[in-house]
């Protein structure tokens, strides 16, 4: 992946003072508990619980942790985090519903935002998919895949892959077992998560209008090589997936220039 984000990716000599105040806007869709949250955290680098929360330019405050859960807020909140306020969030409550209503909320957003001026412009959408959950289909139904999303890409993003490999270790091992069960049957373990995702991954790409790139991600509650690197390849994911060199220049400005941790891997990865 990096190799080929090297191909085409030039940041260009020198940006205009209005490209350079622009912000990176992606919209993250997904249920309740599909570690949205904590994604933006890792990617942030923030703790837990320092989302910064905004409607019609006034914060909210005292939002709780689990932000994304139905009802709370409104797909046109901003959210976003100190350590990087150039990096805009908007979560689209209720889509997981699946309900008419819900689904063209968002369509109405992404036609809005697509269209809308460079400070307002959406740039991605970020579909975090739970693989923790047994019944992670509700997208396929919702018809979100029948029409194109203009020029916007989709990342099909399968969350909580530790918590798969948790059901599906349990239900190899049974309740009693030892600990040298665990190491003994791993290679197992993973290869039906392999399986499991693979799957799901095959219906998705199967769409009418399927995702423009795939992501598997897990233990993201905590900062590691592991997931400062699995950020890393949801942004080369994004980059790659972007229509133009002038958005590919403002996502490497507002992401791997504004955190440390993130920028030291992807340099080192190039």
């Amino acid at each position: 992946m990096w190799k080929s984000i090297g191909k085409h990716f030039k940041l260009p000599n020198k940006l205009t003072k209005k490209e350079v105040t622009k912000r990176f806007r992606v919209l993250i869709l997904g249920p309740a508990n599909a570690g949205k949250t904590t994604l933006l955290e890792r990617l942030t680098d923030s703790p837990a619980g320092a989302s910064i929360v905004t409607r019609n330019g006034k914060r909210i405050e005292e939002v709780p942790r689990g932000y994304d859960q139905r009802g709370i807020h409104t797909i046109d909140d901003e959210i976003t985090y100190t350590s990087n306020p150039d990096l805009v969030f908007h979560d689209s409550g209720g889509f997981e519903a699946g309900g008419v209503e819900e689904v063209e909320a968002v369509w109405q957003f992404i036609r809005k935002r697509s269209l809308a001026s460079p400070l307002q412009q959406l740039h991605a959408i970020w579909l975090c998919i739970p693989t923790d959950n047994d019944r992670p289909f509700g997208f396929l139904h919702s018809g979100f895949f029948s029409k194109p999303t203009a020029s916007v890409p989709v990342i099909g993003i399968f969350t909580k892959l530790d918590g798969r490999k948790t059901k599906i270790m349990t239900e190899v091992l049974g309740p009693a077992s030892e600990p040298s069960d665990f190491l003994a049957r791993a290679p197992e373990v993973e290869q039906k998560v392999a399986e499991f995702v693979n799957r799901l991954e095959t219906q998705f790409r199967n769409e009418r209008y399927p995702p423009a790139g795939f992501l598997r991600v897990g233990n993201m509650h905590e900062v590691t090589e592991q997931s400062i690197a699995l950020c890393n390849q949801l942004l080369g994911a994004t980059m790659d997936a972007l229509p133009n060199e002038t958005q590919r220049s403002l996502l490497h400005l507002t992401v791997w220039k504004r955190n440390r941790r993130i920028h030291t891997i992807y340099v080192l990865q190039r």
